[in-house]
């Protein structure tokens, strides 16, 4: 009689920073949820520099996470580039809620380099906690990603209700305390951590430069940062050109590498190369949300449910709450199409992902079409249904083929690319939301076509991406094949 096979138990540092991050993600959504209205009701902004200015803080929020990752291998460690990420992001909300229209830019230069040290750092600490053949791994970061959800979905839920009824500042201060509440619990939670995530030459810390210790040397670099980003979202152009010549060098180094490795590794090297570059236009659009969405759900939605008006914020909570009731299906029937041998590939999954985000896009065109009056809120949740599923489709086999595809020496970096290729999809969404820019005082009839034609500019861009990558379908496939994979083909035919 065969005995059940015990299930594994996940180690306790698990749970630690399931919370860390979930209290994380409720301060950042908070504030990321509010912004733009913030920006344009109480500094005053118009849309389009209100979303540039939303899209430039974000993307830099995402590239500052490759020189944090970068410190904490090298110099830091993970749990003390988490604790120093954690602080100075407490800093930031604290400069927030103080902050007037023309000192917002430093306190988000500030948020931008504690989310560097902070972000990659923690799922990064969970990763030390299995081996490298774990079973236990991909239910550990699924749990993991719930925090992450869990989080937002609290964040959006209450956001706009705490906005709407004490102040964007009073929001901003309770982000600052979700964020509080995630330092406490991580400090609280380092006897769990055993010895992971220490500083990989704890003397390198004490070794003096230039005659400072290499803390305060680093302390002083990160104000520096915190200023050069204050100065480049107070010019988005620049910023612009900046992204634009980082993503260059990244992106041509990273062809230089893999032109010179073997022919099965050059070949899935520009495999995963075009596929980061078409998430670029996905993401675009997909960060229409934040933007030109939220302000539209403002202006021109009947928010009324069950006789109370609901925030327009509080309809992004639909995203993180899809994403949790969705997230078993989506795995379960990648499982049951894999089983059958009908499971797309992932080149398929990518333009699937690309004509789900249309539609979704599309929806609201039609929405506006289907009447004069404010647009009922029930559309916005089949708009988030299929938007979600467009996520739910690309964004985790993204993840899962930049560490199938990139060459085993350059698997960080191109983890690095495809979290650039994020940020300038945000600078693109933030340049891209000022088709949807609304004059003024304009009234609801002239903003219904205003908004309307961005939509349908916006489905059709996904569109346009779906299709010309689905045309190059067969030829990504065979790039991502072995030789002895495309040999065994061309046997079986």
């Amino acid at each position: 009689m065969s005995q059940a096979v015990p299930r594994a138990r996940q180690p306790a540092a698990l749970y630690v920073l399931f919370l860390t991050e979930m209290w994380e993600r409720f301060g950042f959504y908070t504030m990321f949820s509010l912004f733009v209205l913030y920006a344009t009701q109480d500094i005053g902004l118009d849309d389009a520099d209100a979303a540039l200015l939303y899209g430039t803080f974000a993307s830099f929020a995402y590239m500052t996470t490759l020189p944090g990752g970068f410190l904490a291998d090298r110099l830091l460690g993970f749990r003390r580039a988490i604790i120093l990420g954690a602080s100075v992001m407490c800093l930031g909300y604290v400069s927030l809620f103080f902050a007037t229209p023309k000192t917002v830019t430093i306190s988000l230069g500030v948020l931008v380099i504690g989310n560097g040290l902070f972000k990659p750092n923690v799922g990064s600490l969970l990763g030390t906690f299995y081996g490298e053949n774990d079973p236990r791994r991909e239910a550990g970061f699924t749990i993991f990603y719930l925090g992450i959800n869990s989080g937002a979905f609290a964040a959006t839920l209450v956001a706009g209700w705490i906005g709407q009824t004490f102040g964007y500042d009073i929001a901003f201060g309770i982000a600052g305390i979700g964020k509080a509440i995630s330092l406490i619990t991580f400090v609280l939670g380092r006897r769990w951590l055993a010895n992971k995530g220490l500083p990989p030459d704890p003397e390198a810390l004490h070794r003096s430069r230039l005659g400072l210790p290499p803390t305060l040397l680093l302390l002083i670099g990160m104000v520096g940062a915190s200023l050069i980003a204050t100065f480049l979202m107070r010019h988005a152009t620049m910023a612009g050109e900046l992204l634009a010549g980082v993503a260059a060098v990244a992106f041509g180094y990273f062809i230089l590498q893999i032109w010179h490795d073997s022919h099965d590794n050059r070949r899935r090297g520009i495999a995963l190369l075009a596929l980061t570059l078409v998430s670029i236009i996905f993401w675009t659009v997909y960060n229409q949300v934040g933007t030109s969405f939220l302000l539209f759900t403002d202006r021109l939605v009947d928010r009324t449910v069950a006789g109370i008006t609901v925030p327009p914020s509080d309809f992004l909570s639909l995203n993180p709450l899809f994403i949790l009731l969705m997230g078993g299906p989506f795995a379960a029937l990648w499982v049951w199409l894999g089983r059958r041998g009908r499971n797309p590939s992932i080149p398929l999954k990518f333009v699937l992902g690309h004509l789900l985000l249309a539609g979704a896009f599309l929806v609201l065109v039609g929405a506006l079409s289907a009447g004069t009056g404010d647009v009922p809120w029930p559309w916005l949740v089949l708009f988030f249904v299929l938007y979600t599923a467009a996520e739910m489709v690309l964004s985790p086999v993204g993840l899962a083929m930049t560490t199938a595809l990139a060459p085993e020496r350059l698997r960080g970096f191109a983890m690095g690319l495809w979290l650039l290729a994020t940020a300038l999809a945000y600078y693109l969404a933030g340049l891209a939301a000022g088709i949807a820019a609304v004059p003024k005082g304009a009234s609801d009839a002239a903003m219904r076509p205003i908004y309307s034609s961005a939509f349908l500019d916006y489905g059709l861009l996904a569109l346009g991406g779906g299709l010309v990558f689905l045309a190059l379908v067969p030829w990504v496939a065979g790039m991502m094949r072995t030789s002895q994979e495309t040999a065994s083909r061309n046997t079986d035919s």
